[in-house]
C-alpha cells in the first residue's frame, strides 16, 4: 500500500528515521494492536499509537471514568465522567487521528481473550491488576502473540516485553499471582510516572510492529522514577512454564489457556 501525500506529510518526522522509513510506516498502517486497559497507561498508549499511524486499535476495558482518574488519565475530561473508558478513549482518539477503532467494553479473561484479540498483531497490556495481567500473558504465550506489559504505582514502574514466540513469558518472571499487590488507589501515583512508562510501552510497540530488533524481549525493566534510576533483569525461561513447547501444544489442543 503506497503512502498518500497526506500520510507522507503527517508522518514525515518519523519516516525520516532510518528505523522507520516508508516500509516501516506502511507496516504501522497495516497493523492491529489490542490494548487491554484504557486507564492511565492505556489511554496514553492509545493516543500515541494512533498518532504514529497504527491502522487499527482494539480498546478493551469494562471500567468507567471517575473524577479521581483525571489527574493522570489525560485522554479524559470532566464531560466523560461516568462514561465507559473504552468509549471515551475512542472519542479522544477519533478527534486526533483516523485510526480504525474497535471498542470492547469487557473485562478480559481466559474465556474471552481469543475472541477479543483474534485479529491483533500485538497486545499491549496496561491493566491495573495481576489477575488480568496473568490471563493476558498466558493467552499470548499460548497463541504466540507478542505482548508489551507495563505497570506503575507510587514512584515506581516496570515494563516487560514478551516476544511473539512467547518465550520467556510473564509467568517465567512471576510464577503465580502475588497475594498482595500495590495499587494506585492505595499507594498513589504521579502523572509523570504514568507518562514515562506509557512512553516506553509505545516505543517498544512501534518497534515490534516494524519488526525491529532493538526491543529487549525477555528483560524486565524496573524504574525508580523519583530518583531516575533504572534496573534491568534478564528473565530466564522456566522449563515447566506455560510457554514450554509441551504445555503450549496441550493448550492448542483444547483452544487456549484455562
Amino acid at each position: 500500500m503506497a503512502l498518500t501525500p497526506s500520510q507522507l506529510e503527517r508522518y514525515s518526522r518519523q519516516i525520516i528515521l532510518p528505523t522507520v522509513g516508508g516500509r516501516g510506516q506502511e507496516a504501522l498502517l497495516n497493523s492491529t494492536v489490542a490494548l487491554v486497559g484504557c486507564g492511565g497507561l492505556g489511554s496514553a498508549v492509545a493516543l500515541a499509537l494512533a498518532g504514529a499511524g497504527v491502522g487499527r486499535l482494539v480498546l478493551i476495558d469494562d471500567d468507567r471514568v471517575e473524577l479521581s482518574n483525571l489527574h493522570r488519565q489525560l485522554a479524559f475530561v470532566e464531560a466523560d465522567l461516568g462514561a465507559p473508558k473504552a468509549e471515551a478513549l475512542a472519542g479522544a482518539v477519533r478527534a486526533r487521528a483516523d485510526t480504525e477503532l474497535l471498542v470492547r467494553q469487557a473485562r478480559i479473561d481466559r474465556s474471552n481473550f481469543s475472541s477479543l484479540v483474534s485479529e491483533a498483531d500485538l497486545v499491549v497490556d496496561g491493566s491495573d491488576n495481576f489477575a488480568t495481567r496473568f490471563a493476558v500473558a498466558d493467552a499470548c504465550a499460548a497463541l504466540g502473540l507478542g505482548l508489551i506489559t507495563g505497570a506503575v504505582t507510587g514512584h515506581s514502574g516496570q515494563l516487560f516485553a514478551q516476544a511473539p514466540g512467547g518465550k520467556p513469558c510473564y509467568r517465567c518472571l512471576f510464577e503465580r499471582e502475588p497475594e498482595q499487590a500495590a495499587s494506585c488507589s492505595a499507594d498513589g501515583v504521579l502523572p509523570g510516572a504514568v507518562m514515562t512508562i506509557a512512553g516506553m510501552m509505545v516505543q517498544w510497540a512501534l518497534l515490534t510492529l516494524m519488526n525491529r530488533q532493538e526491543v529487549p524481549y525477555g528483560r524486565l525493566l524496573h524504574a525508580d522514577l523519583a530518583r531516575g534510576q533504572w534496573r534491568s533483569l534478564t528473565v530466564r525461561q522456566r522449563p515447566d512454564c506455560l510457554c514450554s513447547d509441551e504445555k503450549r501444544q496441550k493448550l492448542a489442543e483444547y483452544g487456549g489457556p484455562g
